[in-house]
């Protein structure tokens, strides 16, 4: 069991977020500062500098569901249903399947703060759901320099390097070469 959760940590996948809302500094701030994982159920979030992680916001593909599990470093705790519905300032593509808030009306924050990490469960998705699009991450960060920003994950898409480009481009011209060699005869 214990062989088990450390092979599956080791194929965890890692990666920071990209503003899509807010200040230069706010955004810079927020993407330089705060970090996700993602085993194929579990969606970490880190948060190494100021401000604080306020909603949390998943755009999911068919049959998937998100729910909080917890957090580390303090208190951290999320309920269903943030407020406002949709990343603030989010992307048009960005649709707000699942929701999280950590600011109860009139209550207190217990949001990822500076060392805290908060952790979601994704079910129905798969180490790849992020790299292929099928899941996005959003989250609303408050109190930075100037005020807020928003953040989403996005998958990296594959795309060949020049390398690639270069054998793909020779075996062409090795076709055509035979093909050419064979029409002389």
């Amino acid at each position: 069991m214990v062989l088990a959760g450390a092979a599956l940590a080791a194929q965890a996948e890692t990666g920071s977020f990209t503003c899509v809302a807010g200040s230069f500094a706010d955004c810079s701030l927020a993407t330089s500062t705060l970090s996700w994982s993602w085993d194929g159920l579990n969606f970490t979030v880190s948060n190494a500098g100021d401000g604080y992680v306020s909603e949390v916001y998943f755009d999911l593909s068919g049959g998937m569901a998100a729910s909080f599990v917890g957090g580390t470093g303090g208190d951290v705790a999320f309920y269903a249903g943030a407020t406002p519905s949709a990343l603030p300032n989010g992307p048009v593509t960005f649709t707000a399947d699942a929701s999280f808030d950590s600011d109860a009306p009139g209550g207190p924050n217990f949001g990822i703060d500076i060392g805290e990490t908060g952790t979601f469960q994704i079910t129905g998705a798969s180490l790849d759901s992020i790299d292929i699009g099928s899941l996005t991450a959003g989250m609303h960060v408050r109190s930075l320099v100037e005020s807020s920003a928003s953040v989403v994950t996005l998958g990296v898409p594959a795309v060949p390097e020049p390398e690639t480009y270069a054998l793909m481009l020779a075996g062409l011209g090795a076709m055509v070469f035979v093909a050419r060699r064979r029409n002389a005869r």
